[in-house]
């Protein structure tokens, strides 16, 4: 006879897993819904074929030979929200922000006060980096 176990998991674990798993799924959704009318040819602020052409490059090279513009930071997405391609980088921007998310998730879970401490300093250590980085 098969012998039962029951498999206990941390509420902080649970409330953190929960928030990747929700936040992954829409991030995808709204990464590939504008992403299929991109690659359809609708509404796309870099064509296709001029992306194409120049998508090896380093961004800064990649810009400035297929818009003939300088770009810093991440504004330029929501400045462009009416094309797809830009529509669909929202999508990457929350799949990029959903472990913080799942950080802030997990505090109130957290079973004791070192581990509220530990991710409330991971948190804020991954909000510097994209200060630092320029994302935000």
């Amino acid at each position: 006879m098969e012998e039962k176990r029951e498999i206990h998991v941390d509420p902080m674990a649970l409330a953190f897993a929960k928030i990747m798993t929700i936040f992954t799924i829409i991030g995808i959704i709204l990464m590939v819904v504008p992403a299929v009318f991109y690659f359809m040819g609708q509404n796309q602020y870099i064509p296709l074929h001029v992306a194409a052409k120049y998508w090896h490059e380093p961004a800064v090279d990649f810009w400035k030979d297929a818009m003939h513009e300088t770009v810093h930071g991440y504004d330029w997405i929501f400045q462009n929200l009416q094309y797809t391609d830009c529509q669909s980088m929202i999508g990457v921007l929350l799949l990029m922000i959903t472990p913080l998310l799942s950080m802030f998730a997990a505090i109130p879970k957290a079973p004791q006060k070192v581990y509220k401490i530990l991710l409330l300093v991971a948190a804020i250590e991954f909000i510097i980096s994209m200060v630092v980085k320029g994302i935000f």
